[in-house]
């Protein structure tokens, strides 16, 4: 899912875990034999073909959408089952979520972790998810036949022999506990949980697809095995491929491979609960630990595939978007919120809209809640404005446009709207808030944010209580009758093929400089939809210049969107809605980073509003007060909380430098400080002594005029240079001492783990590529690496769990790095576990077989990396910094295929000292564990 941009974020990301559950790929397992694909198969069946994307079928009932885009060096291949937690049964709650995990564990054709290990073998971006409706697996992987020949294979298999082995499901619970109780960790997820499960009192709608613990626990092998042998058929699955492919040569593929799966003869159970019009307002109350206060307000909405669901969407924008929707003006900007934000549930049968209010530490929640509860059923006095619905339409089109040219993101959407009937309905929900009138929006606002209809309180008595009628599904064939004759939009133009070889990316770049020093990175090249992204680095000050400057740096870099020129706040999102761009800044005391995104046409004139945003920022004092209050109460929320606390205790460990310093670590509560000193006239200050371009570096990926935009921006910013010199703030090797932490956090479900080996290398010297390999081998790789394979197959112990090599460019002060999730009882085990596999690594090295798994997983995805015009951007503004091209990154990988076993295994062994980690565990731990004092 693309971010939005800085100006329209709301803060969700908690809420929407609860809601949806993105899981990282998790391993799997089978039933029978291995099928044997037919010498002779039939091609599956054209459907229908709307805007580029056709629809085939297969006699045993397999859909087939094919999205072909030959400028995409990737594919990305989505297989979506039509089953998901509201098709479980009483004691089943978790099984589609479990069976999703199972999946990974292997089948007769791939035993073991065979499946894992070439997802990291061949460097494939891979997931699973569960939701409400369906569950599907994607992966997006460099474009080739070999990758797509696999993956079609092993989806085809793992369809209807995976082992689904009480062994697997012995070890994989473990990891579904800790991942559930990951989620317990965060009061806003458990609070979405529970206002959920209030608002329904029959639908599974009300379970989350995570599961209860003691389902979960107690499920029965034969009931998973039924449940998968009952869903995962080929006639309740969708399968989609996108990006760059053959088309013929794909559809022989997908007929001899699953074609070769029967027809089931199993009719899949009918359903018939219908959740009845609520009765009045409801409220649930959560009482655990915390800082930070919340407040949200469900209602129920009418099917993803009915026509409300569009108006509702604009209806929500309106509502939340940043900082011209009417929650963010009523709640944040009065000071009676910190944050706000919502979620739209737009699924098969009736789903939810929620909203939520967040409220800073100590402050009263009462006025936000009056104050959310005022807007959202305050529609009958306050109408919604034609201003309104156009600026929601704009946005909402924006993002659809955004996603269609983006086939991975849209392959991805069209899972959504398979599980709500069709994925017509993707596009036909873009058509229905292009055609929206304001009598549409108004109306359901009236109709369904109503008291009657919200859960947030408890049951009142009422004389005339009210009932919000809901539609009822729509059944298949009503959908059917929808989408029937359906044309949408004329299918884009091909765009041509970009090869994103390193060597072809060089040969494209043009490297100008500025009359004032600015270094420009250009790279023209063919786009779907025109598109163009860039990344503007601002380097400035030095070490003695930027003592105590770091929450003045970093609240600077926030409030340039906050007005900037003529425009107020809300003027500069509108002008970039208008733009269809994406912006977002980000920054400190030493470095701010602008990365942006627009089209085409509009790149000029988004250039020329970066220049105002950079060089004229307005610096409101209401807007800083509303920043601060929300990144204050972000670190109040913090406190608590054991990835926070374990990774700061790790990071203050061995700081030699002191408070005020541009590379010291204040704590927590030290840096709430302060943000809390700040004034405006400080940001001004720094504005005007570092601001400048003189030492910056920009990068263009994408189509746009290279000689005009050159030109341009020497206009724009090549006569802005800062007052105060800069000179990079330097980090030297720290032979930081061994520590072993422990941090008590009460009432927390899942623990910490964070650990850092200080390594003495730059990306420059001959054993950075050897490391990187090694790092793979032991816990870089997403899923198969040798921590995953002990902590989360064997153990069971953590769902999450990786090593990180953290080697910088100029600075010698690298690091390795350790992470981890787990249940506070699993301390000692987790503790033996690492302490041995890392022992192993360092005395036995690596094996023939996991050096050429790592490289080969390095290698593609490498290639998958600079198919992304942001992140290559952001790459080539950097190499100029460095005073590099792409023939680095080519000679890089050269020396990764050319690396052998004995070599690696000499520089891991040179590099990682066990004897030399840095521990940190955070979690709710018992009075035994011995707990020194935080830093």
């Amino acid at each position: 899912m693309r971010l939005p941009t800085q100006a329209n974020t709301t803060p969700l990301a908690a809420l929407a875990l609860a809601c949806s559950l993105l899981l990282n790929a998790v391993p799997a397992c089978a039933l029978s034999s291995v099928p044997v694909p037919p010498a002779a198969s039939t091609l599956p069946a054209r459907v229908t073909s709307v805007e580029g994307i056709t629809e085939y079928r297969l006699p045993n009932g397999l859909r087939i959408l094919l999205a072909p885009d030959a400028a995409q060096p990737v594919t990305t291949v989505n297989v979506t089952y039509l089953v998901g937690s509201r098709h479980e049964n009483y004691g089943e709650t978790g099984m589609a979520h479990l069976l999703e995990h199972l999946l990974f564990k292997g089948t007769p054709a791939y035993p073991g972790d065979t499946i894992p290990r070439e997802f990291a073998r061949r460097g494939m971006q891979f997931n699973g998810t569960t939701a409400q409706d369906r569950t599907n697996y994607f992966a997006t992987f460099a474009a080739s036949e070999d990758n797509l020949d696999w993956i079609l294979r092993m989806e085809a298999d793992r369809m209807v022999h995976s082992f689904i082995a009480r062994s697997s499901l012995d070890s994989e619970m473990t990891v579904v506990r800790n991942e559930l109780e990951m989620g317990q960790n965060n009061p806003n997820s458990v609070l979405l949980q529970q206002v959920v499960a209030a608002a329904y009192q029959w639908h599974n709608y009300g379970h989350a697809p995570i599961g209860a613990r003691s389902d979960v626990e107690q499920v029965g092998i034969e009931r998973l095995q039924a449940f998968y042998r009952r869903y995962y058929q080929p006639d309740n699955a969708v399968l989609v491929i996108t990006g760059k492919f053959d088309r013929d040569a794909t559809l022989e593929r997908v007929a001899r491979y699953f074609g070769a799966v029967p027809r089931p003869a199993r009719a899949l159970p009918a359903e018939h609960t219908v959740e009845p019009p609520q009765e009045g307002p409801r409220e649930v109350t959560l009482n655990r630990t915390g800082d930070v206060p919340a407040v949200m307000a469900h209602y129920h909405i009418a099917p993803g595939a009915h026509a409300d669901t569009a108006a509702m969407a604009l209806l929500a924008d309106i509502l939340t978007s940043a900082p011209g929707g009417r929650l963010y003006r009523a709640l944040v900007e009065s000071g009676k919120a910190s944050a706000q934000g919502g979620i739209l549930r737009a699924l098969k049968d009736p789903g939810s809209a929620i909203f939520v209010a967040v409220a800073g530490k100590d402050k009263p929640l009462a006025p936000a809640r009056e104050a959310l509860l005022a807007e959202l059923e305050g529609f009958a006095a306050r109408p919604v404005t034609a201003e309104e619905l156009e600026r929601a339409r704009t946005r909402l089109l924006n993002a659809y446009e955004e996603t269609l040219n983006d086939p991975a993101a849209y392959g991805l959407a069209l899972s959504e709207a398979i599980a709500k009937g069709d994925w017509r309905l993707f596009l036909i929900g873009r058509d229905r808030i292009a055609q929206a009138s304001l009598e549409d929006v108004q109306r359901v606002a009236l109709h369904y944010l109503q008291p009657a209809n919200r859960t947030l309180g408890q049951f009142v008595p009422t004389a005339q209580p009210q009932r919000t009628t809901i539609p009822a599904p729509l059944g298949q064939a009503e959908i059917a009758a929808m989408v029937d004759g359906y044309q949408g939009k004329p299918a884009a133009a091909p765009i041509a093929a970009f090869d994103p070889s390193p060597a072809n990316i060089e040969a494209g770049t043009l490297r100008p400089t500025l009359a004032n020093g600015m270094q420009l990175s250009l790279l023209p090249k063919p786009t779907r939809g025109g598109s163009v992204s860039g990344v503007l680095y601002l380097r400035m000050g030095d070490t003695a210049s930027l003592q105590g400057l770091d929450a003045a740096g970093g609240l600077t870099a926030a409030m340039l969107v906050r007005g900037a020129g003529a425009l107020d706040f809300r003027q500069v999102a509108d002008r970039l809605e208008a733009l269809k761009a994406g912006v977002s800044i980000s920054g400190d005391a030493e470095r701010v980073t602008v990365r942006f995104q627009t089209r085409r046409a509009y790149l000029p004139d988004l250039l020329a509003l970066l220049r105002d945003v950079l060089r004229a920022p307005q610096f409101p004092a209401s807007e800083l007060e509303t920043l601060r209050s929300r990144a204050i109460a972000g670190l109040e929320g913090q406190l608590t909380e054991p990835g926070a606390l374990a990774r700061n205790a790790l990071a203050r460990h061995g700081d030699p430098y002191p408070a005020g310093d541009p590379r010291h670590t204040d704590t927590l509560e030290e840096r709430i400080a302060a943000l809390r000193r700040v004034r405006v006239e400080d940001l001004k200050d720094f504005h005007t002594r570092f601001y400048g371009s003189s030492h910056a570096q920009l990068a263009l990926v994408g189509d746009f005029d290279p000689a005009a935009t050159k030109e341009q921006l020497a206009t724009l910013f090549g006569d802005w240079s800062a007052p105060a010199p800069f000179t990079r703030v330097p980090r030297p090797y720290l032979d930081i001492a061994p520590a072993a932490i422990v941090l008590r956090t009460p009432d927390k479900a899942s623990a910490v783990y964070v650990a850092n080996l200080p390594v003495k290398l730059t990306t420059e010297d001959a054993d950075y590529p050897l490391l990187l390999i090694a790092n793979r081998v032991f816990g870089g790789a997403s899923l198969k690496s040798r921590l995953a394979d002990r902590l989360r197959q064997r153990d069971g112990i953590s769902y999450a769990v990786a090593s990180m090599l953290r080697i910088g460019s100029l600075d010698d002060a690298g690091s390795f790095a350790l992470q981890a999730q787990y249940a506070p009882q699993n301390l000692d085990k987790l503790r033996r576990a690492v302490d041995e596999e890392l022992a192993r690594l360092v005395k036995d090295g690596i094996t023939e077989e996991e050096l050429a798994e790592a490289r080969n997983g390095l290698l593609q995805e490498a290639a998958v990396g600079r198919s992304d015009d942001g992140a290559l951007a952001a790459n080539l503004a950097n190499q100029r910094y460095l005073g590099r091209t792409m023939l680095v990154s080519a000679e890089r990988e050269e020396k990764i295929r050319q690396a052998s076993v004995a070599a690696v295994n000499a520089a891991l062994r040179a590099h990682l000292d066990p004897a030399r980690l840095t521990q940190v565990y955070a979690g709710d731990f018992p009075a035994t564990a011995e707990a020194p004092a935080r830093p």
